[in-house]
């Protein structure tokens, strides 16, 4: 009895050790710090009044748990969807209808019908029916994001009983905000259903040498459109066997990229992965989303 009683003191006094040393831990890496980013960023993305937050810094893996959930809201609604587009962009996103006019679509109506089959045929159609949306989409996207449109915007679209609406199933948002007390990035990705927030994770990466995890989203197309030669910076996208399809990545709190050194890429200019293998130890947050998933 006594021998037992001595090894579950042992063992007590062991996992109190490791308890404290969890706890400790934890609070390490959940750090809150209130992050300035702005009365309109705010307001834009929570519908919030002020110009703080507060926020957790990366890396957390509390933090990494509402991401994974978020991931997989997204991953549920690629499914439901009928048209998926992303459009990357400097500029806060306020374009979150509920439906988008399609004209084509009208009883007797002569109008050729768009094919909304890369991301700049949308922007170009979106540009059509949605008045504010030439100031936030203000460049072409083929491909690639440019640098300077760091933030992105994912329209998902889904069958309506109204053959002149295309029905918007969600609207998802990406979004780094340089902040300057504490010097770092506020990284918030959200999901809005008919313009109301319905799901939400964003995380703070101190400020560090290393770069942020964009581009959030590559277009590949299918490879019969190869039979055009536009050159390699647009021709090595074309590998789609099938239907044309994104890479996603979303902020992945579990990891801050400021912190992690910059690598140099291995591919050739020639390969698609030139243009993301940066990405990899910066987010393992990723997705696949086919441009058509009902087909």
């Amino acid at each position: 009895m006594l021998v037992a009683i001595s090894l579950c003191a042992v063992f007590m006094g062991a996992a109190t050790l490791v308890f404290g040393s969890i706890t400790a831990n934890s609070k390490r890496l959940s750090s809150l710090v209130e992050v300035t980013i702005g009365e309109a960023a705010k307001e834009n993305f929570y519908g919030q009044s002020g110009d703080t937050v507060r926020v957790y810094q990366a890396p957390n893996y509390g933090k990494a748990s509402f991401a994974l959930l978020f991931r997989e809201h997204l991953r549920e609604d690629f499914e439901a969807a009928t048209i998926v587009h992303c459009l990357p962009r400097s500029l806060a996103n306020t374009v979150r209808p509920e439906f988008l006019r399609y004209e084509a679509g009208d009883v007797g109506s002569t109008r050729p019908a768009p094919r909304l089959d890369t991301p700049e045929a949308f922007r170009r159609f979106l540009l059509t029916v949605e008045s504010d949306a030439a100031a936030i989409y203000d460049t072409e996207i083929r491909n690639l994001p440019s640098p300077e449109r760091p933030n992105t915007t994912l329209y998902l679209l889904a069958p309506s009983e109204d053959s002149g609406s295309l029905r918007v199933l969600a609207v998802y948002e990406i979004d780094f905000v340089p902040v300057s007390s504490p010097v770092g990035t506020y990284a918030s990705a959200r999901r809005y259903k008919n313009g109301t927030l319905t799901h939400y994770y964003d995380i703070f990466y101190e400020s560090g040498p290393g770069a942020l995890p964009i581009p959030s989203f590559v277009a590949f197309e299918t490879s019969s459109r190869g039979a055009v030669a536009e050159g390699t910076s647009t021709d090595r996208f074309k590998i789609a066997d099938w239907s044309p399809f994104y890479f996603v990545w979303l902020p992945d709190p579990a990891i801050n990229p400021h912190k992690t050194p910059n690598t140099p890429p291995v591919a050739a200019a020639s390969s698609p992965r030139s243009a993301y293998e940066h990405l990899g130890p910066r987010s393992s947050l990723s997705l696949v989303a086919p441009i058509f998933p009902n087909l």
